[in-house]
């Protein structure tokens, strides 16, 4: 899915979180807990007895044999072995910041590799362990992340959200090490050749919505960003406007303070040029204000993925069904992997872990598959080929993915750009609007 900004304030020491198949305990370090990765919520309210016991034994055992990006789901659960090292992973994310966080990526991150060391054996043994650093909007504090997450000996990162990650790439680039899955938010990650984002960003959200706009007759689009927020201003100028243009779209674009909540600032623009839809590339905390006034509007709305969280969702009511959103995941049915997801997070997850989790869960997946076939003893550079050289390589609950640099101009890092088109129905369902849009062929046409 696209990236709703994630913004903070600055200040504070990065904080270091470990998720192992270990139980829980306080390392030595004051900034440094492993979190708990049992099975049971850390909420000791939030499962009851009688609902673990009317849970299957494992996530495994209730998709036997199902079809998934893997292939088919194991016949029964192996655990890792926890006398072997274990591979050390490190996650870089935004959280605990008044403008919006996404803990759900580390929560959803977390679950993942629970599961894959209680139920799918690690890698050939070997489980994982995944040490995430919370970091908040402030270059100087990603990079104190990123170094301390490199003296620990990690062989890759996971994705997350880090909105001034121009801090840690730097970082991570020099010690030739990779991030694999995650919301690029900034041009830092998506202009990076050692980030495999199995995503478009909010570039692809872009030019999802221009080619639904202009399939279903729009001529006039506003594209309205936060102004100063260099990864919206590159999407919307260099790739938004071009593609829509060659699709015969008016494309105006608005710049617009980032942390509005005065949808006025977006919509009065757009009436004043007679605008058919109105795209927003939105902090999280305007994500509610532009839904609630959209059906007044009389425009059609488009908002990333990462603005259908259910906080962002209750907040707008029942205008949230008239919006429509993007999504990188896949809508077939066939395709177990969305009801994995809901399961393992169900039973591994200690806190919510839906929306944007998604994507990051997704991240661990692709990346485990990568880690499978460069076994037990992998490098860092093992994983980088391997994802290089990546062609239409299946993806958990995405499009299939190519990292060859190529998917979108400039952006080396975005392995993914496919898009769905989405909306909610008045029971809050998801209804899927379009099959998938191939906004990789947009990108060629423009040239």
């Amino acid at each position: 899915m696209g990236s709703a900004l994630v913004l903070a304030a600055c200040g504070g020491d990065p904080e270091l979180r470990a998720e192992t198949s270990t139980t829980s305990s306080v390392a030595t370090a004051p900034t440094v807990t492993n979190v708990p990765t049992t099975v049971v919520a850390a909420d000791p309210t939030s499962t009851t007895v009688a609902e673990l016991e009317s849970v299957p034994l494992s996530v495994v055992e209730s998709f036997a044999g199902a079809e998934w990006f893997l292939g088919r789901v194991p016949a029964e659960p192996v655990p890792a072995d926890a006398d072997l090292d274990p591979i050390r992973l490190g996650m870089i994310n935004q959280e605990d910041t008044p403008l919006g966080s996404y803990p759900e990526l580390r929560v959803a991150a977390e679950a993942a590799v629970a599961w894959i060391n209680a139920e799918l054996g690690g890698v050939e043994g070997r489980p994982l362990e995944l040490l995430s650093c919370v970091t908040s909007f402030d270059p100087a504090q990603s990079r104190a992340c990123a170094l301390e997450l490199l003296d620990t000996g990690v062989v890759a990162f996971v994705g997350g959200v880090d909105v001034t990650s121009e801090g840690s790439i730097a970082e991570i680039e020099a010690a030739q090490l990779a991030v694999f899955g995650g919301v690029p938010a900034n041009v830092a990650e998506q202009r990076s050749d050692r980030v495999f984002a199995f995503s478009g960003g909010d570039v692809g959200a872009l030019v999802g919505f221009l080619a639904h706009a202009s399939e279903t007759g729009a001529s006039t689009v506003v594209i309205a960003f936060g102004a100063g927020v260099p990864s919206f201003e590159v999407a919307a100028r260099d790739y938004g406007q071009p593609v829509g243009q060659m699709l015969g779209l008016t494309v105006e674009l608005v710049p617009y303070p980032i942390f509005t909540e005065d949808p006025a600032v977006v919509f009065d623009p757009a009436e004043a040029v007679d605008a058919d839809a109105v795209i927003v590339l939105a902090a999280t905390s305007s994500c509610a204000p532009f839904m609630r006034a959209a059906p007044e509007s009389g425009r059609q709305l488009y908002l990333t993925g990462a603005c259908a969280s259910a906080e962002s969702l209750r907040a707008a009511g029942a205008a949230a069904s008239t919006v429509l959103f993007n999504a990188e995941g896949s809508f077939d049915s066939a395709l177990a992997d969305p009801a994995i997801f809901e399961a393992v997070t169900a039973r591994y997850a200690d806190a919510p872990a839906f929306g944007a989790g998604t994507v990051s869960f997704r991240g661990v997946m692709n990346l485990y598959a990568l880690m499978l076939d460069a076994g037990p003893d992998l490098t860092t550079e093992d994983l980088v080929e391997l994802a290089r050289s990546s062609q239409m390589r299946p993806s958990f609950w995405g499009h299939p993915y190519t990292c060859d640099g190529a998917q979108v101009p400039g952006l080396p890092a975005l392995c993914a750009p496919q898009q769905i088109i989405f909306r909610f129905d008045q029971e809050g369902a998801v209804v899927a609007v379009t099959d998938w849009i191939a906004a990789d062929d947009l990108f060629d046409a423009v040239g």
